[in-house]
């Protein structure tokens, strides 16, 4: 069977950028029977990442920006162009006028649920609509990364559940020195024990009560703590950063901005908890990064983080910073407690593997060419 890969969000510096490199680097590893077509932007960087070293890999130019003329007109041609017998897009932006077989992947439906402040004209919100509506009624099988996803799905675009299948995303921890942890803390002037938080800046992440949340456990519970808050800025969103420096105590918030992923995980081992407020999340990944390496979390009281992180966190009210506070300095002042759950939380890290999710992305890919 040939089967296509859209490659072109690939990009370890997000979350759907990195579902797409690391699901597509475990079906090569896995599946030595099908061939593969990835459609890439820039062929060069991914020669360069190793993906030819494949025998059942051909990579093919596609630099058709989402959203565009020419992703709606000549990405079909291109995909036509290469005889499929089945197409995987690794996110909802499927061309309206492909007409061959496929599966996508909706990672989840925030754009419909929260939309933010980006300044998209109206015939751009209309259209992203009706992408993602197009792609999950006209695809064989819709894959999506956690049941919270799957039920948002099927209430916000009326998808049958049978056509619907979960599969988590997984984690590859890096194995970092003490030295590697010392140089992140000097590189970002990280004085003190700290709390981290990794994603980007925006709207959703709720940062501000985060950052009100981190003021109150300095002031009520005179914790001598910093947080770094790891990740781009969202340019869409510049109230956020303004709104965490205006904070108290916010000379020991330390935003990095982003980093590679050797610093992510130095900062995760030298963390004392993982930190998240976040109001909307198809999965969490950045939180599994951290439970994979054995370090708790207190997070946002959310169905998708229950549902992930399981007894690896304690969770909190995301939109009462009194309650997070509180949460938070129950975590960091009990060793013990915080230890249990630390443990906890390293064992539940261990149920999600990207080779388990590969396996089971080819039985869907089975199920929809019967």
């Amino acid at each position: 069977m040939k089967i296509g890969l859209d490659m072109r969000m690939a990009d370890p510096e997000y979350g759907i950028g990195r579902y797409s490199l690391e699901i597509a680097k475990s079906l090569l590893e896995t599946d030595k029977k099908n061939n593969y077509i990835l459609f890439v932007r820039d062929p060069m960087k991914f020669r360069k990442a190793g993906f030819e070293q494949y025998p059942n890999v051909r990579l093919v130019k596609a630099d058709y920006r989402h959203y565009s003329f020419a992703e709606q007109i000549l990405f079909p041609f291109t995909l036509w162009q290469q005889k499929l017998d089945l197409m995987h897009f690794l996110n909802f932006n499927v061309p309206l006028f492909y007409r061959g077989t496929f599966v996508v992947t909706i990672h989840d439906v925030v754009h419909l649920k929260l939309p933010g402040n980006k300044k998209r004209r109206f015939i751009h919100r209309w259209a992203m609509k009706k992408v993602l509506l197009s792609a999950a009624q006209n695809a064989k099988r819709v894959i999506t990364v956690s049941n919270f996803s799957k039920k948002e799905i099927i209430s916000e675009l009326h998808i049958p559940a049978y056509k619907i299948d979960v599969i988590y995303e997984a984690v590859t921890p890096l194995a970092v020195s003490d030295s590697e942890i010392v140089a992140a803390r000097q590189k970002f002037a990280i004085t003190k024990p700290y709390i981290i938080f990794i994603g980007v800046l925006e709207r959703k992440k709720n940062l501000i009560a985060l950052a009100q949340g981190f003021n109150l456990l300095k002031e009520k519970f005179q914790v001598n703590i910093q947080l770094v808050v790891a990740g781009k800025v969202d340019v869409h969103y510049p109230e956020v950063s303004e709104a965490i420096k205006k904070i108290t105590y916010g000379k020991d918030i330390i935003l990095t901005g982003v980093i590679t992923e050797r610093e992510k995980y130095a900062l995760l081992n030298g963390s004392n908890a993982f930190v998240s407020a976040s109001l909307f999340e198809g999965f969490g990944l950045p939180g599994v990064e951290a439970m994979s390496v054995g370090v708790p979390l207190a997070v946002s009281n959310s169905e998708v983080f229950n549902e992930v992180y399981d007894n690896g966190a304690i969770y909190f009210d995301p939109f009462d910073p009194s309650d997070i506070a509180q949460k938070i300095n129950f975590i960091l002042a009990d060793d013990k407690y915080r230890s249990q759950v630390a443990d906890h939380a390293y064992v539940r890290a261990q149920a999600f593997s990207w080779k388990k999710s590969a396996e089971q992305t080819l039985e869907t890919y089975e199920k929809s060419t019967r």
